[in-house]
């Protein structure tokens, strides 16, 4: 079941105008009522016990409220992103792997030339070539 996206800005102004009222945007109307009964019930027991502090105590209660309603919808908005399948996120699916046989060559070997020759009549190491550097007698 999809729910569309709730603003934490407006639960939050509801829920500072009225304790509870941020609660009852998002759906939550259990959670409202206690809310707001919770709410009225330690204004009223302030206001009888402690007349000079229900101004702040009130105060506090509604900016609790509000921010309460704030992060449970930034909280149900982020389960619903979350719940979302991908498809349907405004996201494109990634693009098909398409294969391609490849042919294989037979590849030609490579002749390795040798940059030293040995001389059979002297024994020396000399550069290929026709003769021997050293003895100047052929190479074979």
């Amino acid at each position: 079941m999809a729910t569309t996206p709730k603003k934490p800005w407006v639960a939050f102004l509801l829920s500072i105008l009225l304790t509870g009222a941020g609660l009852a945007y998002l759906g939550k109307w259990g959670w409202a009522v206690l809310n707001f009964v919770v709410a009225l019930a330690i204004g009223i027991t302030v206001a009888l016990t402690f007349p000079d502090a229900s101004s702040p105590v009130g105060i506090g209660i509604l900016v609790g409220s509000a921010v309460m309603a704030k992060n449970l919808a930034e909280k149900m908005n982020k389960q619903a992103i979350a719940a979302t399948p991908p498809q349907f996120s405004g996201m494109e699916p990634p693009p098909p792997v398409i294969t391609v046989p490849i042919e294989l060559k037979p590849v030609e070997p490579i002749v390795v030339k040798s940059t030293s020759a040995v001389c059979s009549k002297c024994g020396s190491t000399t550069e290929p070539g026709n003769f021997c550097s050293e003895c100047g007698s052929p190479l074979s």
